[in-house]
């Protein structure tokens, strides 16, 4: 019964502390960028492979369009959609600058421009694969997982120690038996 209750509580502890880990790491990388002005992305796709890979976080900082160097990978609007690759040549034309970038992984490129007083974001570090826990986590059974699980553990505990705790009532043959 001892050997069975240390081993509840082992799991318990270690189910609490999994979750906590998790939740931990989700916040280091999703809130912490954000203190230094950067944004937190997962990325969805692998044309950046091998340099970044799908499932990977990446933290952007945003620069402006002349800070940008052949080479870096940078994050900007295409179709609606963030996307980052590598920088393969910026001209200034008038008022904008003109950027063509391209996946490692690609074999076509984009030419896309902004302002030159706009912003785009310069890719600083990642975070290899936490990014698939992020998306499962935004999940709705993510949620479930992380709030509803957590808090039935806790319950099953406490009213475990409840149920521990409570005196027993003696029982009717106690009564009766004389006092020493």
């Amino acid at each position: 019964m001892a050997r069975t209750r240390i081993a509840g509580r082992l799991l318990s502890r270690f189910a609490i502390a999994a979750v906590a880990g998790f939740v931990l790491a989700i916040l280091l990388c999703s809130v912490m960028p954000l203190a230094f002005g950067d944004r937190s992305l997962v990325v969805r796709s692998g044309s950046m492979h091998p340099a970044i890979d799908t499932g990977d976080i990446v933290a952007v900082h945003p620069i402006a369009p002349a800070a940008a160097r052949i080479g870096d990978i940078v994050t900007f609007k295409s179709h609606g959609k963030l996307t980052s690759h590598r920088v393969r040549s910026i001209e200034r034309q008038g008022a904008k600058r003109v950027f063509t970038t391209q996946g490692d992984a690609n074999t076509g490129q984009e030419h896309w421009s902004v302002p030159a007083n706009g912003r785009i974001g310069l890719v600083t570090y990642r975070i290899p694969k936490l990014g698939f826990v992020v998306v499962k986590v935004q999940s709705p059974a993510g949620r479930f997982a992380l709030i509803i699980i957590p808090a039935l553990l806790l319950g099953v505990s406490l009213m475990r120690r409840i149920w521990r705790s409570a005196p027993s009532a003696p029982s009717a043959g106690a009564r009766d038996a004389p006092a020493i």
